[in-house]
């Protein structure tokens, strides 16, 4: 919806006009939220109708503190379209053999070599910062994979209660179906997720 323009006239206008004005402002401004808000709706539905959005709920505490058991999540199919995942996105991705959809975050991408040790991510000999990561760590031998150039490495940010790449391995591309980009339910837990490399 364009914006309305104004001229402005070389002598005053009569009370009476002016009184007149003023009393329509505030429906001519309450049509137009109502009208946007009507807009917004109807993409938003045009926008679920075409598959491009799912939801999903949030089965386990393996992404804690960021996820919580229950929360009820927005999911963007059509993320991934023209450029692959990043590193710090949440993901939902499919393991090959499993009935099941799965939410963790990206943490290696394609061609890096990723080392694990007690939780800890080393990214080509560099310890990554990982401030949405639970503050308690797991004793684990380090581990060392080499990703291909279509893996990705997922783990969950409760790294000692979490089932992710460092048991099942890397994850194809093809295999992850969506960004989560939000938790839409419980009404106190709402709000979009941000990438915490976004702002490096």
């Amino acid at each position: 919806m364009g914006l309305a323009r104004f001229s402005v006239r070389p002598h005053q206008p009569p009370v009476t006009a002016m009184a007149h004005t003023v009393r329509d402002r505030p429906n001519k401004t309450v049509t137009r939220v109502v009208s946007f808000a009507v807009l917004a709706s109807l993409a938003f539905v045009a926008w679920w109708a075409s598959g491009a959005l799912q939801t999903a709920i949030v089965p386990s505490a393996s992404m804690e503190p960021t996820l919580r058991v229950d929360d009820l999540l927005m999911v963007r199919k059509d993320a991934f379209r023209e450029a692959g995942p990043r590193r710090g996105d949440i993901v939902l991705f499919l393991r090959r053999g499993e009935p099941d959809y799965f939410v963790k975050r990206v943490v290696g991408l394609p061609g890096e070599t990723v080392v694990v040790a007690s939780g800890w991510v080393n990214i080509n000999g560099k310890w990554l910062e990982e401030p949405y990561a639970a503050s308690q760590r797991v004793r684990e031998r380090p581990l060392q994979w080499v990703l291909g150039d279509d893996e990705y490495f997922l783990l969950g940010d409760n790294r000692s209660h979490s089932e992710d790449s460092r048991d099942f391995g890397a994850v194809k591309r093809a295999d992850i179906t969506g960004l989560v980009t939000s938790i839409i339910a419980p009404a106190g837990r709402r709000g979009r997720l941000s990438n915490p490399f976004d702002a490096r």
